[in-house]
């Protein structure tokens, strides 16, 4: 029998919570149990679950589908709980707004079946096992918001434990909680994931785009 922390973070709601209940009572006991750890802070959350077998994150806003919180578990156990996976998220719109990442940034899309490998992930629905855990750690407070997950996926890959998408749409929100990016935090992870001179081109590239779209916004 394996345990599980659930840490439910930032502003939340009862009917997640519930929700979260009803998956929980329908896995088998005698393969995993549970605890829930509801905090606003992601970290203090994940300190005060101490010693288990796997560690699900869960932000507040989101809804997981039916069996969502099983299948990370089952996918995970099928990758030889070594690896990070991670649940897409899908808006009232049908579009991925959360999930794994490519090397530009760009959000994948699922499989339908099987997991598959991405470079990153943002961590609105995401698991990791003791084994990663052990090496890395909680998130440490290096970034906030989608940057965090970014920062963590990265660690894991310097440390050999890939980043993984789970198959399918794994939870649902009506819009994509704010990801706290600003050009620094984006410029620090640039650094630390590309070099000086990839991080001060995707410092500029981004800091035009901004410039743009606010510029044209003034105008609509």
């Amino acid at each position: 029998m394996k345990t599980v922390a659930l840490l439910v973070y930032a502003e939340t709601t009862e009917a997640l919570l519930a929700e979260c209940r009803r998956q929980i009572d329908l896995i088998p006991t005698d393969e995993y149990t549970f605890e829930m750890f509801v905090n606003p802070d992601l970290d203090e959350a994940w300190r005060a679950a101490g010693d288990k077998d796997f560690y699900i994150w869960l932000h507040g806003l989101v809804m997981p589908v039916d069996g969502a919180l099983y299948s990370l578990l089952d996918n995970s156990s099928f990758l030889g709980d070594r690896a990070l996976l991670v649940g897409t998220v899908q808006d009232g719109e049908g579009r991925n707004v959360s999930g794994g990442f490519g090397r530009n940034r760009r959000i994948l899309p699922p499989d339908p079946v099987i997991p598959v490998a991405c470079k990153m992930f943002d961590g609105l629905f995401a698991l990791v096992p003791k084994e990663v855990y052990e090496h890395i750690g909680v998130l440490g407070g290096r970034y906030r918001g989608q940057l965090a997950g970014f920062d963590y996926a990265f660690r894991a890959r310097k440390a050999g434990y890939p980043s993984v998408i789970a198959p399918g749409i794994t939870c649902t929100c009506p819009v994509r909680p704010n990801p706290d990016r600003t050009l620094g935090a984006d410029f620090m992870l640039d650094f630390r994931t590309k070099g000086i001179f990839s991080a001060v081109w995707y410092f500029l590239r981004s800091a035009f785009r901004r410039f743009v779209i606010h510029n044209l916004s003034v105008y609509e």
